[in-house]
C-alpha cells in the first residue's frame, strides 16, 4: 500500500510538472521578448529538477499529448514541435522572434512604400504607364473579363511562361520599346520595383504581382535586356553584362549572348570613320544635348576628365 501511495504520489507530480511544462511552453510564442526568456529559463529547470535534462522533459510531455489525444493532427503537430524544441533548446522562441522581425520589416517597408507615393490610395492607383498596358490589353480579355487587370489575356497569365505572340506585339505597341539596353534594364527594374510596392501595399494573402499586360511588358524588356537588343557602345555592354552576373543561368547562352555583343562592337569600331574619340564625343554632344559628360564618357568607356577635354576643344 506504501509503494501505490508512493507511486500515485510521483504520478501526480509529473502529471502536474507536465502541465506547468505545457503552460510554459506556450509562452515561447509570447510577443514579449522578457516573457519568452523567462518561460525557458523556467522550463529548463523544470525539466532538469524532474526528468533529468530538457530534452528528457520534452519527450515526456510529447508522449504525453500524443497519448491523451491519439491520431489528431493538432497533438501530432505539436509533440512534432515539441520534440523539435527539445532536440535544440531555444529553436522556436528564435523562430518567433525571427517571423516577428520580419512582419515588423515588412511593415515598416510598407509604410515607406506608401509614402513615397504620398497616400495609400495612389500607391494603389495604376500610374500611367500601367494604365495604357491595362486599357490596351482588354482587347485580348476573353468576354465579361474586360474589366479585370489581373484577368488572362490571350490565355496567358503566367510570368514565366513566354506570352504569346499577340500579347508581345500588344505591349509593345501600346508604349515604345525600349531603344537600347539600358533602357531596358532601366525600365525592367522600374517593373520589379512596382511589383514589389503592389506585393507590400496588398491585402490578400499572397504576392499581389503585376497586372497581366504589364508582367508582359516586364517579360518583353527583360528579354530585351538578356538578349533580343544588341549592344551599341561600352554602356550597353556593361548592362548586359549586369544582366548575366546577377540573374543568368548556368547553360552557356550568356556566353553566346556576349559573344555576339563583342563582335557586332568591333565590327562597328573597324567601320566607323568618324576620326577617332574626338568626332564621336562631337556627335554625341550634339545628338544628346541633356547628356552630361560622364554620361558621354560611359558611352565610349572614357573618363568624364576626357569628354571634358575634347569638348573644350570643340
Amino acid at each position: 500500500m506504501a509503494d501505490d501511495s508512493g507511486n500515485n504520489a510521483s504520478r501526480e507530480r509529473e502529471a502536474e510538472a507536465l502541465s506547468l511544462l505545457d503552460r510554459l511552453f506556450d509562452r515561447y510564442e509570447s510577443e514579449d521578448a522578457a516573457a519568452q526568456d523567462t518561460a525557458l529559463t523556467a522550463a529548463q529547470s523544470l525539466c532538469h529538477a524532474v526528468w533529468g535534462g530538457y530534452t528528457a522533459g520534452f519527450e515526456a510531455l510529447a508522449h504525453k499529448i500524443e497519448t491523451d489525444s491519439p491520431g489528431t493532427v493538432e497533438s501530432a503537430l505539436r509533440s512534432l514541435r515539441l520534440r523539435e524544441e527539445a532536440t535544440d533548446p531555444g529553436c522556436l522562441i528564435r523562430a518567433a522572434r525571427h517571423r516577428r522581425e520580419k512582419l515588423e520589416k515588412r511593415e515598416a517597408d510598407r509604410a515607406a512604400v506608401i509614402a513615397r507615393y504620398g497616400d495609400e490610395a495612389t500607391a494603389r492607383t495604376a500610374t500611367s504607364s500601367e494604365a495604357r498596358l491595362i486599357a490596351a490589353g482588354r482587347s485580348l480579355a476573353d468576354p465579361g473579363d474586360e474589366d479585370d487587370p489581373q484577368a488572362p489575356l490571350s490565355g496567358w497569365n503566367l510570368p514565366w511562361h513566354e506570352p504569346p505572340e499577340s500579347l508581345r506585339t500588344l505591349v509593345a505597341t501600346a508604349l515604345p520599346p525600349p531603344s537600347n539596353i539600358v533602357a531596358a534594364r532601366d525600365e525592367c527594374l522600374q517593373w520589379e520595383q512596382r511589383k514589389r510596392d503592389l506585393d507590400l501595399i496588398g491585402t490578400g494573402p499572397g504576392p499581389a504581382g503585376l497586372p497581366t499586360a504589364c508582367a508582359a511588358r516586364h517579360w518583353l524588356v527583360e528579354r530585351m535586356w538578356r538578349c533580343d537588343l544588341s549592344a551599341t557602345g561600352p554602356a550597353d555592354l556593361i548592362a548586359r553584362l549586369e544582366y548575366w552576373v546577377e540573374r543568368g543561368g548556368d547553360d552557356g547562352s550568356g556566353y553566346r549572348t556576349l559573344l555576339d555583343d563583342l563582335t557586332s562592337l568591333a565590327g562597328a569600331m573597324l567601320r566607323s570613320s568618324e576620326g577617332g574619340s574626338h568626332a564621336r564625343i562631337l556627335r554625341l554632344k550634339a545628338e544628346n544635348p541633356d547628356w552630361s559628360l560622364a554620361r558621354i564618357g560611359q558611352e565610349l568607356g572614357i573618363s568624364r576628365q576626357a569628354v571634358h577635354k575634347h569638348l573644350k576643344r570643340g
